[in-house]
C-alpha cells in the first residue's frame, strides 16, 4: 500500500469508534451490562452476554485502530466493510426498536452510528475527489 496525505475523517472517525467503545464499557456497562450480570439468568446466558459485551467493545477499538491506519494508507476494502457493519447496526437498532419497543427514540446508539457512517462517507468521498 501506498503511504498518502492523512484524510482527516477517517481520523476523526477513528476516534468516535474510540469514543463509541468508552460510552459503551464505561456508561453502557454499568447501565446494560451490570443488570444482565447480577441478575439471575442462567450462568451460560450471562456468560455469553458477557462475551458479547466485550466483544463490541474490542470491535470498536479495533475499528478506530483500522480507520486511524487508513486515514494515512488508503483502503477501500477495509473502510467499505467497517461501513456494512456499521449499516448493519443501525438497522438492528432501528427495526429492534420499531418492533420491539415501537419507535425508533429509546435507543439511541443508532444515530451515533450514522454520525460515524456520514464521517466515513466523507472520507470515502474525499479519497476519491483525491484520486
Amino acid at each position: 500500500m501506498q503511504s498518502q496525505s492523512l484524510n482527516i475523517p477517517f481520523a476523526v472517525a477513528g476516534g468516535l469508534f474510540f469514543a463509541t467503545a468508552a460510552i459503551h464499557a464505561f456508561m453502557g456497562g454499568p447501565e446494560i451490562n451490570a443488570p444482565i450480570q447480577a441478575s439471575d439468568l442462567n450462568a451460560l446466558i450471562r456468560s455469553i452476554s458477557a462475551v458479547v459485551w466485550h466483544a463490541l467493545t474490542a470491535l470498536f477499538v479495533v475499528f478506530g485502530l483500522a480507520l486511524l491506519w487508513t486515514a494515512r494508507h488508503a483502503n477501500r476494502a477495509l473502510v467499505v466493510t467497517i461501513l456494512a457493519v456499521n449499516l448493519a447496526f443501525i438497522a438492528l437498532f432501528v427495526v429492534i426498536g420499531i418492533v420491539l419497543l415501537g419507535t425508533v427514540g429509546v435507543m439511541l446508539q443508532w444515530v451515533l452510528f450514522a454520525a460515524i457512517s456520514a464521517v466515513m462517507l466523507w472520507g470515502m468521498a474525499r479519497e476519491r475527489a483525491a484520486r
